[in-house]
Formats: structure tokens, C-alpha cells, sequence
């Protein structure tokens, strides 16, 4: 049986940013694990980093996509936006409601006593 390829952490954070931060992707470009890199990014900080930052990367292109719709006034877009981003303004599905400091709401029932 052969001895297993090595790869280095910058050829795993290359191939990262190469698959937006996909270890799958990444892995299978390398031919390897993704087991491989995730132990790399336990153990190497930098790689842990280039994980999260080509995610952040993607995440910031989907906004940019959904802005766009947004502002095609796609009605899906528009919904998803005001129920998430526009939660703090009452464009909510349920609303939650709490007692005083967000703790419970005590509900005390007093029966009327009948003669």
C-alpha cells in the first residue's frame, strides 16, 4: 500500500479559495478527504481563516444577487428581505410576546365568587 499524499496548508487553502470555501469541492480537487482538511483547519489557524473568509465571500455575493432581485421588485425577494432584515419593523410571520425584561408573562385568574 502507498504512502498517503501530503498537502501542504497553503495548497489546501489555495483549492479552498478556489471552491469559494466548499471542503468538499476542495477536497475532491486535491484528492483527498474532506476529512483531511477539516483536521488541517483544527490544527492550522490559517486555514480555519481562509475557510470562513471565502464563505463570508460567497455570502456577500448571494446579498448582492438578492439585492438585485430586490430591487427587480421580485416578489419573493421583497418577502424574504422584510421578514428577516425587516423584523425589527413588525414585518414578521409570528410575533413573540414577553413580559416585563423579556421574561414570562404571568397570567393570574381570579373567579368571581357566586352566591
Amino acid at each position: 500500500m502507498g504512502q498517503p499524499q501530503q498537502y501542504t496548508s497553503e495548497q489546501i487553502a489555495q483549492a479552498l479559495r478556489d471552491t469559494n470555501g466548499l471542503v468538499s469541492l476542495a477536497a475532491r480537487r486535491l484528492g483527498c478527504s474532506p476529512n483531511t482538511i477539516y483536521a488541517r483547519s483544527k490544527s492550522v489557524a490559517f486555514v480555519k481563516q481562509v475557510i470562513d473568509d471565502s464563505r463570508d465571500e460567497l455570502v456577500d455575493i448571494a446579498e448582492l444577487a438578492l439585492r438585485s432581485s430586490v430591487t427587480s421588485q421580485e416578489p419573493w425577494a421583497v418577502a424574504l428581505v422584510l421578514k428577516t432584515l425587516g423584523k425589527n419593523r413588525g414585518y414578521v410571520e409570528r410575533q413573540e410576546v414577553t413580559g416585563a425584561d423579556n421574561g414570562p408573562i404571568v397570567v393570574k385568574v381570579i373567579y368571581d365568587k357566586q352566591p
